[in-house]
């Protein structure tokens, strides 16, 4: 023992000594060697930087990332989340752009040009980039081989090359030289570094003067060591490989922001997603790093600099590549070829035809800006739904939904879209024209006229397929009211509660008193209801009287008669409606709750509070049960048709428990009842009598299926919200759904109002007014709809050639015939609960 512990001490003195003894020689034969004469002062600075260098790379760097590990951690993980961007498709897979920064829930994007300072701590300038699933191959290849083909070897085993380090002094002779003044010279800038700079630091300014220079070199060698730890923690460097495909700047758009990242650049440049670029394409990616593409023209000497570039990145650094790395002839060749190709001259921003249609019809002022800004692009091409489509993620995945989404895909053709917000904006001119004296001069219905004093209430106009995909999208402001309102949105995680919903419905809520006395299967549409409120004559009518009288059913659900509605809910009794108020999702009023107004009545006046989604699910509800899809799944109208996970998102992590629950109609409506749901919910549109026609809808009777060959059928209510002044309007509701002949059928939902009552915008305007003239556009545009999307497998079946035809009641019970509910019961309270699990 004693042996040993002798040699160690001798170890240690000769470790000791070493050093020393180095010193000793070259402070004899450099430092004091009057041999050398003056050059001695240059080879003791070369050998201290050597030195410096040496300690640097294989001393500091180490220490460094295993210290700083313990303290950046939680902060490189949190920075790596904060640089998602969300990618957005429309339905054919077109790449329409990406989520604007300002948009995040969690507002902590700067995306400003300067850093902010917050206190102690500083935000710096952050980008947006699309997450790459898997690194292209020969884009890292070719990357590393120009940047960093040292990255984990012995030169550079901890994110600080010493060749590059080395080099830095070399550089600065050689530029200082050719400027004719002092220059610090450039080198060492490893992949680590790079990213350091990315997020870090604003890009180098080619103006920066020598102290700022080595400021920001000396900074990012204090935390390339901390990022190479983290990237290639255990060994394994996929980390690493996904920051250098996801963060590095690629691409500059001339006097614009530039494109970070393979994903969104490859969409950019080359139109196509990263996993299908070529290999001369990921070479020319992996070229453009510290040279950025730039994507449009400028002026004259722009243009030459442009071309320039775009040569030198594809016929000089990516040709390196494919010289240096592919070891296959035949390959090598191909690659090569396609390289001389793509030199012959910079690349024009690719966007799909339909898109490129749509700029240039709707924003041609914006076309080339758009075109190269993916930013840009969304909010022109989406400048509603994608409030919308950011609520709808954020009642999923609560304020967080960028950690577990990478893209969405739109259900809307965005083209078509964008002229149907053309027609509304049209509609709602002429509207704020016709009604300007009834409308609060602190609002207006035309959007060219808002201003810092006149404010659009609420004005949503959206229709769904059959599937729930929403296929028209408008709404004006950018709360996105359609998915609930403000105070429904909880302030702690963004989900929405739908206990905490205001909004009143109005009369649409009569819908759920249809389907509650069809479910009882008492009623037929002849049915005599006792009106306190009955005209002396003319009880087939609109009119309204002070005399004691019956009104028919059909009568009633026609011109939304509240007395004879109320009375009749009252007999039916509270239990059933109650279960399907809360079927369908609606709020009872707090009065309710307290043993106030009873669920019978609280239906008839549109008490009940729901969002514009919600009312729009009960009408799609309705119409799955009218047109014998009574026993699947629907889902509440949806903008996205599918997500695009984040590998944290994959199969479906991270969805709150409570979004987005499908209903299966028949555990709601008896299928037996759809016949009189029909005849009382398009009573608003088809009721006449003395061969004129009467109800709220009447200015819409062109749009009764009875009178159109096009259409199988097509329900509608509508209701008006008012405050306690019952001239004061608050909203403006319509709803219902329709099966077009050819099988494409739509729910929709119309809204004009500020849902709270005590902020009306207008006096003695109601839906048949405001909401009805809307709902015409929306139909007209739908019926287009319907003629190119045909859904001839939403159609019964066609009868055997054989079958005589049966009667018209015959037939109907035919077509109604989905279970075997009893006549005279509603759905019990299991049936209520035979709700699906949790959809997305």
């Amino acid at each position: 023992m004693l042996r040993l512990l002798r040699h160690l001490t001798a170890f240690a003195e000769f470790c000791l000594w070493v050093p020393r003894a180095i010193v000793r020689w070259l402070m004899m034969t450099v430092a004091f060697n009057p041999k050398l004469g003056p050059l001695r002062h240059v080879f003791t600075a070369a050998f201290l930087y050597v030195l410096f260098a040496i300690l640097l790379v294989y001393v500091a760097a180490p220490i460094r990332g295993y210290i700083g590990e313990l303290s950046m951690h939680d902060r490189l993980g949190y920075d790596a989340e904060r640089w998602l961007a969300t990618a957005i498709y429309d339905p054919k897979g077109s790449f329409v752009g990406t989520f604007d920064p300002r948009l995040d829930s969690l507002r902590d994007v700067n995306y400003t040009d300067s850093a902010i300072a917050l206190g102690d701590y500083v935000a710096n300038p952050d980008h947006k980039s699309i997450p790459v699933r898997e690194v292209p191959e020969q884009y890292w290849r070719c990357l590393s081989f120009q940047e960093d083909r040292y990255l984990g070897g012995p030169l550079n085993p901890f994110g600080i090359d010493l060749i590059g380090v080395l080099k830095i002094p070399l550089t600065t002779i050689t530029r200082s030289i050719a400027a004719h003044r002092p220059s610090l010279g450039v080198g060492g800038s490893t992949l680590p570094m790079q990213f350091a700079r990315v997020i870090y630091k604003t890009p180098p300014s080619p103006d920066e003067g020598g102290i700022t220079k080595l400021r920001r070199k000396l900074g990012e060698w204090w935390l390339a060591p901390v990022i190479y730890r983290e990237l290639t923690r255990g060994g394994d460097d996929t980390l690493l490989k996904q920051w250098a495909a996801n963060h590095i700047w690629l691409a500059q758009r001339t006097g614009g922001q530039p494109l970070h990242g393979v994903e969104v650049t490859s969409q950019v440049v080359f139109g196509k997603e990263a996993k299908d670029l070529s290999t001369a394409e990921q070479f020319v990616l992996a070229s453009a790093v510290n040279k950025p593409i730039i994507l449009l023209e400028g002026n004259d000497r722009l243009n030459a600099v442009r071309l320039d570039r775009w040569r030198y990145i594809t016929e000089v650094r990516a040709r390196t590549c494919a010289e240096k790395l592919i070891t296959d002839e035949a390959e090598q060749k191909k690659v090569v070829f396609e390289l001389m190709e793509l030199a012959g001259g910079p690349p024009d921003p690719k966007v799909k035809p339909k898109l490129e249609a749509a700029l240039e019809r709707f924003a041609p002022e914006q076309v080339k800006r758009a075109e190269a800004n993916p930013t840009i692009r969304a909010n022109l091409l989406l400048p509603a739904a994608r409030f919308g489509i950011r609520e709808e993620m954020k009642q999923s995945y609560g304020f967080g939904w960028r950690d577990y989404v990478r893209g969405v895909t739109t259900t809307f053709d965005i083209g078509e879209n964008l002229a149907f917000r053309e027609k509304i904006d049209s509609a709602l001119a002429e509207l704020d024209t016709k009604w300007t004296s009834r409308i609060d001069p602190a609002y207006t219905l035309d959007p060219k006229k808002v201003t810092a004093d006149k404010a659009l209430p609420n004005v949503i106009v959206v229709a769904a397929d059959a599937d729930g995909n929403i296929v028209r999208y408008y709404e004006a402001g950018e709360t996105a009211a359609y998915f609930g309102s403000l105070p429904a949105r909880r302030a702690d995680n963004g989900l929405y509660d739908s206990t905490r919903e205001s909004r009143q419905v109005a009369s649409t809520g009569k819908m759920i008193l249809a389907v509650a006395l069809a479910n009882q299967g008492r009623d037929t549409a002849e049915s005599l209801y006792a009106d306190p409120q009955a005209p002396a004559q003319g009880l087939d009518t609109c009119a309204k009287g002070g005399s004691n009288g019956n009104r028919k059913a059909v009568v009633a659900f026609a011109c939304s008669l509240n007395a004879p509605l109320i009375t009749r809910g009252a007999q039916l009794g509270q239990a059933p409606i109650k279960r399907l108020i809360d079927g369908f999702g609606f709020t009872m009023p707090p009065a309710a709750e307290l043993g106030g107004t009873p669920p019978s009545t609280a239906v008839v006046l549109g008490q009940i509070a729901g969002a514009p989604q919600r009312v729009q699910f009960m009408s799609s509800v309705i119409l799955a049960s009218l047109i014998g899809r009574g026993t699947k799944p629907v889902r509440p109208p949806t903008l996205i048709a599918a997500y695009d996970y984040t590998q944290k998102g994959e199969g479906g992590a991270g969805i709150a428990a409570e979004a987005r629950p499908a209903v299966i109609p028949k555990s709601l409506i008896r299928p037996g009842a759809v016949w009189i749901i029909r005849s009382l919910l398009e009573a608003p549109l088809c009721y006449q009598t003395g061969g004129q026609s009467y109800g709220t809808l009447k200015s819409l009777s062109q749009w009764c299926a009875r009178r159109r060959g096009d259409l199988r059928l097509h329900f509608a209510k509508t209701g008006t919200s008012v405050s306690l002044d019952p001239n004061a309007t608050v909203d403006a509701w319509a709803s219902g759904g329709l099966q077009f002949a050819n099988g494409a059928a739509y729910s929709y939902v119309v809204l004009v109002g500020t849902g709270t009552a005590s902020k009306p915008w207008a006096r003695d305007l109601h839906s048949a007014q405001i909401a009805a003239p809307l709902l015409d556009v929306l139909l007209r545009d739908l019926a287009d709809h319907a003629k190119a999307n045909p859904r001839r497998n939403l159609l019964p079946p066609r009868r055997p050639a054989s079958t005589p035809v049966a009667s018209l009641r015959g037939a109907q019970r035919t077509l109604a015939s989905e279970g075997t509910i009893a006549r005279d019961g509603s759905p019990s309270d299991a049936q209520l609960r035979t709700l699906t699990a949790n959809e997305r």
